[in-house]
């Protein structure tokens, strides 16, 4: 006896049929299949659909017989012989067989018929091993074994229970396929158009259903009578009679992989029994199922039924469990052929095959390129703009190669002189700006203030390359001015507003439902590549089911994630919801699922919190899903996001602490750093529909978006009465601690800019940063105003202004009885008289210092610079490089300023920190090494400056901004006293700067040195009124020294700035 399992062989696979799957897929019950959750529930059902009676079984046998021998079975290769002497089987050609060889697969399926199995027990030959390696297994051990089993007991069980489930999916799916196999028959002409119309009465449908939620299950049929055959009192599955009220008409039809429908006439009788039974025989399921052998058997209609597919699901329901027990009219399944059609598959199979063939088209068109966007609905208007101009352009011209430019003329001439120069100065932008870009920023036409530009003129033309090169040749016959009016006359916010509203109205279904189809085409591929388990399956077609319900009645829960951004709050970081990352859970399991649209793998399955994070922080690695996160974001969090998710996934260095000595500030400063570090991520419980929530996500993102890029007339004219009133402010501030009524004026000016940065910050759009400025001015202005009445806060005030250098780096003094004390004593006093600057162009007070003939000692010569500053120099030149030793700070409003041409300027601190005094002597012997070098170009760090993790945080530690050949305006403060860095002291750094190296201490690079005054009524200078002093006077200098902080001023009184100790080392100054 060979024990052996012979292998099954290989089967060629089966190529697709692309023909008909398109033809199946474009039907009309495939399009009512696609996007609903009938189809999750479809294959939900098909999950848990019990196997065929003989397969389990099979199953179970071999189960036992491998708990019981210890190794697998082959119940095929081992056979027991079974020996009558009186009853003997008759074969189909009439011989008697006395002996029957059965295999243990056919004994293990004898049980479904308890008869025969009691007779085969009867029959069986004397004992003797079924296998040779297990002597004690013998035919009576194997016969007691299946005798004591309860496996059809338990099969019934698992029936119901299947049922019991999916009764509900059931009868949808039969009743699409009885849809689908009525629409061919009436297609191919099998049934005529009455026949067709009554059985969609008969169905609960007027009309071919366009959606699934036209059914009427109550609604009665007023056409025709529906009856249910019966055999013996009992429904038979899978038929229905229908007969017309008003004709003679008579249709039976039978459900199955291939609906049939058999019409005849009855004119006298309800109905003909044998037209029935013809069409009985002709269904190959009903001819192998029903049992006819108990006599008397009764054919009749059963009454009239009303909900015709929930009578027919009670039917088959009862008839899948009633066919295990013999005593049922219907046939048993023991002697069953092996390639018959399931008897719950049968009815739905035709809906089934609709459901697998949906799987080879699930990619939408890509949605978020059927958006409307600023830039799209701009490039329309414009160009029907274009091709509405008398002018003659191109018929295809598109305005996205259409720009704008100020070219610059061919000389300058300022306007004033050099006592009353001109307060305001606008230079135009030579950016070229496309006809797109132009009515996205509500263009408006650049012209030079403050000077005469000879030649200097706007220009419109083409680039093909669209990268906004010009030249002569290309320049078209439309004037700037035109441009401008016609944008003005464009409210595109409105016009945006509009053509989003009305695509979101008409599309918004459409897409919800695009999403639903894809959603539900990924979670069936996902379970198909064990991505999804049963489990997580089984969730998502809950959390589907239950969207409609009252949250508190659900027992799924849908979340959105949202990572923490500081997204320009005052209240501190944020996580708005991410449309994209959408978890579902269980509010009673461990299992959850994450879904994230469009990536590579839409669903994860995980059990805690922690599996979470380990996801998170494995696919931010991956730039992918990075990118494609934020292709359902807003685009104001665009770029903190991209940086976040890069530091979950370690992709970003992480920044150095704020403080080593306080760690607690990471909170204040950087909180969604602190929470990325500590895991932290943020759910938004979804109350509507998923789909529903992702579509209203979409849309919502649409509108921010173009609220964010479009600017509008009232924030230009905003914008420019802000600069208006600054200036105010600027030309009141000297006079207000002097004048009442001017100080009046002050305060009423420093009203209006809070109501300006109030409507600024009320204008549409992101206006996070207009809020902070909103909250810091009103603040400013309190404090300012409480000031003089508190000591205290007027104390605290003072010390903002107190020399962080002094506590860094003290020097030590000279002792009163040194060479320098009787020095001082010998040398003459001051005397002020007014002389040209070694430039000749502008008469300025001055005076020396340090003169003293005996000794042969070179004078330095201290210029007043405007009223705010001193500029000290030697007697016969100019240096061409300038020290500025003062204080520093900026407020939250601090605006920035432009590098003056041709000058290189030097940092010695990050921006943002605080500078520890690297001392006046050190930076004049060039000892000490910059932080950064700035020019009109681009910033370029120092020699021991460490890297940075991005070009943003570059430009904004070394120039306190990102705009290119500008700097932070910094407000400049007296840093000098009576008993550090005294004016004495200064003048000694220039002199030695001025004379030849002695011993190699000293360099040969003169320098001169910048200090702020002090006066009564005077506010601080910045760096803009440095340089435009400069300026003003005709003094140029190749490199400037900017030897101060640069800490926030309202951090630097909360305590809470670092402090930055300039390296010192050899850093050489080319003269």
């Amino acid at each position: 006896m060979n024990h052996s399992n012979i292998a099954a062989p290989r089967k060629t696979p089966a190529l697709l049929n692309h023909k008909q799957l398109t033809r199946m897929h474009n039907s009309p019950v495939a399009r009512l299949l696609a996007g609903s959750i009938w189809t999750l529930k479809a294959w939900q059902l098909d999950l848990e659909f019990p196997p065929a009676i003989q397969a389990y079984l099979d199953q179970q046998l071999e189960q036992a017989l491998l708990e019981r021998l210890g190794r697998p079975i082959d119940i095929d290769t081992l056979h027991i012989h079974f020996k009558t002497e009186e009853n003997p089987t008759v074969e189909n050609n009439g011989e008697e067989q006395f002996d029957l060889r059965l295999s243990l697969r056919e004994i293990g399926r004898a049980v479904l018929d308890p008869p025969a199995f009691l007779a085969l027990e009867r029959c069986v030959v004397p004992d003797r091993p079924l296998h040779d390696d297990f002597p004690q297994f013998i035919p009576a051990a194997l016969l007691e074994l299946l005798g004591t089993a309860h496996w059809t007991r338990e099969y019934e069980l698992q029936v119901q229970r299947f049922w019991d489930r999916h009764a509900d999916t059931w009868q949808m799916l039969a009743t699409l396929s009885f849809l689908e196999g009525l629409r061919l028959s009436q297609r191919r002409q099998h049934i005529s158009m009455d026949g067709y119309v009554l059985a969609l009465d008969a169905a609960g449908f007027e009309r071919f259903p366009q959606t699934l939620q036209t059914r009427s299950p109550d609604k009665r049929t007023y056409r025709s009578a529906v009856h249910l055959l019966t055999l013996n009192d009992e429904p038979i599955p899978g038929v229905f009679h229908l007969r017309s009220r008003f004709t003679g008409h008579c249709y039976v039809h039978l459900l199955g992989a291939r609906t049939h429908c058999h019409e005849y006439i009855s004119d006298d009788e309800p109905w003909d029994q044998d037209a029935v039974l013809k069409a009985l025989n002709a269904s190959p399921w009903h001819r192998m199922h029903l049992d006819l052998s108990q006599a008397p058997n009764i054919l009749r209609l059963s009454e009239p039924v009303e909900d015709l597919f929930t009578q027919l699901t009670h039917a088959h329901r009862q008839f899948s469990i009633d066919r295990l027990a013999t005593t049922s009219p219907f046939e048993s399944p023991a002697y069953a052929p092996e390639d018959e059609d399931d008897v719950l598959m049968a009815p739905i199979q035709a809906a089934m095959t609709l459901v697998s063939v949906l799987d080879h088209w699930h990619g939408e068109p890509k949605l978020l390129e059927r958006i409307p966007t600023p830039t799209t609905v701009a490039n329309r208007i414009m160009g029907k703009w274009l091709k509405g101009l008398n002018a003659a352009l191109p018929h295809d011209l598109d305005p996205k190669h259409v720009f704008i430019r100020y070219i610059r003329g061919n000389s300058t001439t300022p306007w004033g002189n050099p006592q009353t120069p001109p307060n305001h100065v606008v230079v135009p932008s030579e950016t070229p700006v496309s006809l797109t870009e132009a009515l996205i920023r509500n263009y408006r036409e650049e012209r030079a203030s403050g000077y005469t530009d000879e030649g200097g003129r706007s220009v419109v033309y083409m680039d093909a390359s669209a990268q906004g090169v010009w030249s002569p040749e290309a320049e078209l016959p439309v004037t700037p001015a035109s441009v401008e009016a016609h944008v003005d006359g464009v409210e595109f916010l409105d016009v945006m507003g509009r053509r989003l509203k009305r695509f979101w109205d008409r599309q918004g279904t459409a897409i919800e439902r695009a999403l639903k189809k894809t959603f539900i085409a990924q979670a069936v591929l996902s379970l198909k590549n064990s991505d999804l388990s049963s489990m997580g399956f089984g969730l998502l077609v809950t959390a589907l089911e239950e969207a409609q319900q009252n949250p508190a009645q659900r027992q799924t829960q849908c979340c959105a994630l949202g990572f923490y951004l500081n997204a320009g709050s005052v209240a501190g970081a944020d996580a708005p919801p991410c449309v994209g990352l959408l978890m579902f859970k269980h509010k009673k399991q461990s299992t959850a699922v994450l879904y994230q649209a469009g990536q590579k793998q839409p669903f994860v399955e995980f059990d805690d919190a922690r599996r979470l994070n380990q996801h998170l922080a494995h696919a931010a690695a991956d730039e992918h899903w990075r990118k494609t996160l934020l292709n359902y974001m807003p685009s104001r969090f665009h770029e903190r996001l991209a940086y976040i998710t890069a530091l979950w996934g370690g992709t970003a260095p992480v920044p150095a602490p704020v403080s080593d000595l306080r760690p607690w500030t990471e909170r204040i400063y950087n909180e969604d750093v602190y929470k990325t570090r500590q895991g932290g991520i943020a759910e938004h419980e979804v109350s509507a529909c998923p789909l529903a929530f992702m579509t209203s996500g979409l849309r919502q993102n649409s509108h921010h978006d173009a609220e964010d890029s479009i600017v509008t007339d009232r924030e230009i004219a905003i914008h420019h009465w802000t600069q208006q009133v600054s200036r105010l402010q600027v030309l009141l501030a000297p006079m207000a601690l002097l004048m009442p009524v001017v100080m009046i004026a002050s305060l009423t000016a420093s009203a209006a800019s809070l109501a300006l940065n109030v409507q600024a910050a009320s204008l549409p759009g992101h206006r996070a940063a207009e809020r902070k400025q909103v909250f810091f001015a009103i603040l400013s202005l309190g404090l300012l105003q409480l000031g003089p009445a508190t000591p205290r806060l007027l104390r605290a005030f003072t010390q903002l202004a107190t020399p962080a250098k002094m506590i860094g780096a003290a020097r030590a003094l000279p002792s009163p009885r040194s060479f320098g004390e009787w020095l001082r004593g010998a040398t003459h006093s001051r005397k002020t008289y007014v002389s040209t600057f070694f430039n000749g162009t502008v008469p300025m007070k001055t005076w020396t210092m340090l003169e003293n003939s005996r000794f042969g000692v070179e004078p330095v010569r201290v210029w007043k610079l405007g009223r705010k500053f001193l500029l000290w120099t030697s007697e016969r030149n100019q240096a061409r490089t300038l020290v500025v030793s003062s204080h520093g700070y900026y407020l939250p409003w601090t605006r920035t300023t432009t590098i003056p041409n041709g000058t290189e300027l030097r940092t010695y601190a990050p921006h943002g920190q605080t500078l520890i005094d690297p001392t006046l002597h050190r930076v004049a012997s060039q000892n000490v090494i910059p932080y950064s070098v700035l020019n009109t170009t681009r910033p370029v760090p120092g020699p021991n400056t460490p890297p940075f993790s991005s070009w943003l945080e570059a430009d904004t530690l070394m120039a306190g901004t990102t705009l290119p050949g500008r700097i932070k305006n910094y407000t400049l403060a007296k840093f000098q006293s009576e008993h550090y860095e005294s004016y004495r002291y200064i003048g000694h750094i220039v002199r030695n700067t001025q004379q030849s190296p002695l011993a190699g201490q000293l360099p040969s690079t003169p320098m001169d040195v910048l200090t702020v005054r002090n006066r009564f009524g005077m506010s601080n200078p910045t760096l803009q009124n440095l340089f435009n002093e400069l300026n003003r006077h005709g003094i140029h200098y190749d490199k400037i020294l900017l030897v101060h902080c640069r800490c926030s001023a309202v951090n630097s009184l909360l305590g809470r700035v670092p402090d930055f100790h300039a390296p010192v080392g050899s850093a050489p100054i080319s003269p």
